[in-house]
């Protein structure tokens, strides 16, 4: 049975209720919070990491491969420091 269209107040209405701003705990950044970043990388260095994340028993994904290697640098600069 096809569904029944709603009226156009109604329509009107639910856009003009919109929804809520956000609150300040949602606004503010958490440690959790993430950004797209874009990477040119070398085919024969993403080749090497294919090979790496495969190698590996469970098997991350290219993604959390990289993260772990980032967050290891991360930590032996500051280390270094």
């Amino acid at each position: 049975m096809p569904q029944k269209r709603p009226k156009q107040k109604d329509v009107n209405d639910f856009i003009k209720k919109g929804s809520t701003e956000p609150t300040e705990t949602e606004n503010r950044s958490t440690e959790n919070s993430t950004t797209n970043v874009s990477l040119r990388i070398p085919t024969d260095l993403l080749q090497s990491i294919d090979a790496l994340v495969a190698a590996r028993r469970p098997s991350p994904s290219r993604h959390q491969w990289l993260l772990e290697a980032l967050w290891e640098k991360v930590e032996r600069e500051k280390d270094s420091e």
